[in-house]
């Protein structure tokens, strides 16, 4: 009998610690991934205070890492939903072309304006996929910009890891804060 009790105590006991863990969700910062430098192929930010993944199917993945020379660098986090019956993408994009990334670990780069001159460094979020003057289109410029920061590269194992941040800015003026943006990618 006294095992009885102790194990039914001890079901009630452990029943209470996972109502409590259920009533204490992680907040947005704690859905992001790590800060991690292991090649972990992981990214993830905050979008107006709320975690941004790559979730959903996209043909080309939800994550995607470009590096070539040690120069021209592209990061894409698409993330696909179903709201109201409609397929939502929405989906960030961070440049920095004609730059030595490898050479320059812990130093920040602004990002920018777009000036197409091969040498940019901007930053995008955009709403099902679309372009500018379209309101769902949201960019770094001269005036509304960001930051990308390398915080570790492993040139013989191909590891790259870094954070970002930025304000963007659609055609209607409204602003887009992206926040505690990380990646850890094996290119």
């Amino acid at each position: 009998m006294k095992n009885l009790i102790l194990l039914l105590f001890s079901c009630f006991a452990l029943s209470c610690c996972n109502k409590e863990e259920d009533n204490n969700p992680n907040t947005e910062l704690e859905k992001l991934p790590p800060a991690t430098q292991t090649g972990a192929n992981t990214a993830g930010c905050l979008v107006n205070g709320v975690a941004f993944l790559p979730k959903g199917f996209f043909p080309t993945g939800n994550l995607f890492f470009f590096y070539q020379d040690g120069k021209d660098f592209s990061l894409s986090i698409g993330e696909r939903t179903l709201q109201g019956g409609n397929d939502i993408i929405k989906s960030i994009n961070i440049s920095s072309l004609n730059q030595n990334l490898h050479d320059n670990v812990g130093v920040s780069f602004e990002l920018g304006q777009n000036d197409n001159n091969g040498n940019s460094k901007f930053a995008v979020y955009s709403i099902d996929a679309v372009a500018p003057p379209d309101p769902n289109y949201y960019s770094t410029n001269s005036v509304i910009k960001g930051e990308l920061k390398i915080t570790y590269h492993n040139y013989n194992n191909a590891i790259l890891s870094g954070t970002f941040w930025f304000d963007a800015v659609n055609s209607t003026g409204e602003i887009v804060q992206v926040r505690e943006g990380r990646f850890d990618i094996h290119y």
